[in-house]
């Protein structure tokens, strides 16, 4: 299984099954059709949806079949199977397609065979798409030309088979995407953290961690593997992985002897090939904020030397990064309170960040679908910067048992209200974070859509109280 089709770019299989007709599925099958293989598509969503899905993206006609409403054997037919990242690798269709030796490929190892660009690419349990977003201003500050795709929003094979050899493609890849890989090796690997997460999909904690080491198997002594030395069970992968690739750290702290980027003080170093110097003096200078984020662009460095970028370039390119939507992003000021919109956030951790990016006087709106992260790893924070917390959400209850006499706590049935009751406990100079540190799809199509109802709501507030909205952006 290997071997077959090796080269898709000159061997189209006669018949592929996509399954999952999102973003990436779409793209994938529109790719297939492009080659003039006939497409089956296969979704649970209802009928209606997947033929409205299907006119969206023009796969309409005789080289297209879909079922809706479940995945059935069908999908045994075809030559070559595609999943998208929101699928179960475990379903039983799959397991009979791997007995029948029917390859089952990530659309992220589908659009890796179909490109003549090298990969960088990215993965951990926070700080991703702000670490490849970083990592792409450096890159293209450096003068490369870059690619950003995956998890963070553009699909994979949507972009890779139009690139040349001499651009790069810098891939955002979560665990789903790598279950299924196969023959994806980037040329610059890198594991930002490792935090408790996914456990609604992961029996536990080491199959999650399993499934993000696959990233680094197909590595060379040619290639690079960026880690975090902060993150002790990287440390141990540090040590493992020494002998097969070339291993870079990044963090808080020097590594003796090896290649690194750090924070020393307000200030990013490195040592590489033998060099070392300064990357960037002041990291105030950065257009986001937060010490997270100091640690994303010592990541992101950190890549970008492992690729090829020259340090002076990198820092440039770090500085130029104004920040992304849905990631601790201002929204608005009411009577001298200020809103931030942290929807991105579905990690315990990822509230942590988004809190100790403050100082104090935080008043956090958190909840939805439950994960099973551990909350109580962040009670020290929330004790330190959070004076009252809404919640809501399927999460609300445990979020709510693991803070109890930590600080108040307040539930809301909907987001609008969640805001309201923030807005009432809050004073003038004390900030609201709307930080869910759980997924959206409880009560939300997506973090995006439910990023964008918490501006609607700050705007409906800022409405009901004339002459109360000082900016809003």
């Amino acid at each position: 299984m290997k071997t077959k089709f090796k080269n898709i770019a000159n061997e189209a299989p006669a018949r592929v099954a996509v399954i999952g007709a999102a973003k990436s599925g779409a793209a994938a099958a529109a790719y297939f059709c492009s080659r003039g293989s006939d497409v089956f598509i296969s979704d649970v969503c209802s009928r209606e949806r997947l033929d409205e899905i299907l006119r969206e993206n023009g796969l309409t006609g005789k080289m297209v079949e879909s079922e809706a409403g479940g995945h059935s054997d069908k999908i045994l037919e075809c030559d070559l199977v595609v999943l998208s990242p929101g699928v179960r690798s475990d379903l039983d269709v799959l397991k009979k397609a791997s007995a029948e030796n029917i390859p089952v490929w990530s659309e992220m190892e589908l659009g890796f065979r179909a490109s003549k660009a090298p990969f960088v690419a990215v993965t951990g349990s926070s700080g991703k798409s702000t670490t490849v977003s970083l990592l792409y201003s450096a890159m293209r500050s450096a003068g490369f030309d870059a690619a950003l795709v995956g998890n963070i929003g553009t699909p994979v094979i949507s972009v890779t088979p139009s690139l040349s050899s001499g651009s790069i493609v810098i891939a955002e890849v979560s665990s789903f995407q790598l279950e299924t890989i196969d023959q994806f090796k980037p040329k610059v690997a890198a594991v930002i953290n490792l935090m408790k997460n996914h456990l609604d999909r992961y029996a536990d904690e080491d199959e999650y961690y399993n499934a993000k080491k696959r990233i680094a198997e197909n590595l060379t002594p040619e290639d690079f593997l960026v880690l975090n030395i902060d993150d002790a069970r990287l440390l141990l992968w540090a040590k493992e992985f020494a002998s097969k690739t070339r291993v870079v750290m990044f963090g808080l702290q020097r590594c003796e002897g090896g290649d690194c980027v750090y924070l020393n003080g307000n200030a990013i170093h490195y040592q590489f090939n033998g060099s070392s110097g300064v990357i960037l003096d002041d990291v105030t200078r950065m257009k986001i904020n937060g010490r997270h984020n100091h640690i994303n662009a010592c990541a992101a460095a950190a890549v970008a030397l492992s690729a090829g970028a020259g340090p002076d370039l990198i820092g440039q390119g770090l500085c130029a990064f104004a920040g992304l939507r849905h990631r601790l992003e201002y929204v608005a000021e009411i009577n001298g309170i200020t809103f931030y919109n942290d929807s991105k956030s579905t990690t315990a951790e990822s509230i942590e960040c988004a809190v100790q990016a403050f100082d104090s006087n935080v008043h956090l709106i958190a909840g939805g679908r439950d994960k099973g992260c551990d909350f109580s790893a962040i009670t020290g924070a929330v004790r330190k910067t959070v004076k009252t917390v809404t919640l809501i959400g399927e999460a609300a209850e445990r979020m709510a048992g693991q803070w109890e006499g930590i600080v108040p706590i307040y539930k809301s049935v909907t987001l609008e209200d969640a805001v309201n009751t923030a807005f009432a406990n809050a004073a003038a100079g004390e900030k609201i974070i709307f930080s869910p540190g759980c997924s959206s799809f409880d009560m939300f199509r997506n973090f995006e859509h439910r990023g964008d109802m918490f501006g609607e709501a700050v705007s409906g507030l800022a409405a009901s109280r004339e002459g109360g909205l000082a900016c809003q952006r």
